[in-house]
């Protein structure tokens, strides 16, 4: 009997900043959505996965970059919980699907084609321009009527906090930075980081998210 060709997946999931957490609820959720996702197809082989932690309004992605890379090399279809995963502008989403050597596939539209994937994505942008627009002008609104947003001494307490992580990374930075010169991935420094030992400032083990952040304080 024949066997039947597996189909090689690539998975992308992204979290737009650390609260959602690189290991929290917002990876979960969509680890289990596509994983759904691929419990539907008759045979499945996932080559690569890459997580990145970034606005999805910034197209410029390491992460997102690498796993498109492994795509047109392979052949293997790209696979995101949601089109706005991928990215929230709808130039970007429209470019990718022209692309004849890359496939996406949407674990939340299972049987979308590229048609349908561009109109979700027209769709999202669409709305969140329009929340930002609510958003804004009940803020105006609120100010007119006198109302005062925040706490008065948190400008102080962020420019403590700034320094004090700007100490830390610097103390962390001979490490850190020579691991990144030589090519290695924020979760492998964070792995070879724990493996060491050490800590972050607030006494936990080491993520990609932290390793990032560090990097960026330093340049």
């Amino acid at each position: 009997m024949e066997q039947v060709k597996s189909q090689k997946f690539v998975l992308y999931l992204r979290v737009s900043t650390g609260k959602q957490g690189i290991d929290g609820n917002g990876i979960h959720a969509q680890e289990r959505d596509i994983q759904i996702f691929l419990n539907s197809q008759k045979n499945y082989d996932v080559i690569g996965r890459f997580v990145e932690v970034e606005s999805g309004g910034n197209s410029n992605r390491p992460e997102l970059t690498k796993a498109l890379e492994l795509c047109r090399k392979t052949g293997a279809h790209l696979v995101s919980q949601k089109v706005d995963r991928v990215s929230r502008d709808v130039e970007f989403i429209a470019r990718l699907i022209k692309d004849p050597k890359i496939k996406l596939r949407v674990a939340n539209l299972p049987h979308a084609d590229n048609f349908t994937i561009h109109l979700f994505a027209a769709i999202s942008m669409q709305e969140r321009e329009f929340i930002s627009q609510r958003t804004k002008s009940a803020m105006q609104a609120a100010k007119a009527r006198g109302q005062v947003f925040g706490n008065p001494r948190l400008a102080e307490i962020n420019r403590t906090r700034i320094r004090e992580a700007k100490v830390f990374s610097n103390e962390v930075a001979p490490i850190v930075v020579p691991l990144r010169d030589r090519g290695m991935t924020y979760q492998q420094i964070a792995d070879t980081l724990n493996e060491m030992n050490l800590v972050t400032a607030k006494g936990c083990s080491y993520h990609p998210m932290q390793v990032k952040r560090i990097l960026d304080r330093v340049k």
